[in-house]
């Protein structure tokens, strides 16, 4: 995830992190992105998701970037709520990159952790 946090600068980068028999890793989203949000096609969600449950992998998490440094989800963040229980916000800071999880809880809740 760091490598494609640095990959992505200055722009937002986004992606999965999901489960398959005791294994676990992160898989890129295919966006458009700024530096102040990113977008997923609907056909490429649909096609992910479906490959994903057919080959009986669960996501765990969904990550992606804050390249301002923002380790809170934003308003836009609400929209991967429907996607996995987990946030995972990634933030460069010079040679490191900070990670933050939040749990969404109820539907209304921005700011869950």
């Amino acid at each position: 995830m760091e490598t494609h946090v640095r990959q992505c600068l200055p722009f937002e980068c986004a992606g999965l992190i999901v489960i398959s028999e005791g294994r676990t890793w992160a898989m890129a989203l295919p966006i458009m992105a700024s530096a102040m949000g990113f977008a997923v096609e609907p056909s490429a969600w649909i096609e992910m998701l479906t490959s994903l449950h057919r080959r009986g992998i669960e996501i765990w998490a969904t990550y992606h970037s804050h390249p301002g440094g923002q380790l809170r989800p934003s308003g836009r963040d609400d929209a991967l709520r429907w996607t996995s229980k987990r946030l995972l916000l990634l933030a460069p800071f010079g040679e490191q990159v900070a990670i933050a999880q939040y749990e969404w809880t109820v539907p209304s809740d921005h700011r869950s952790s």
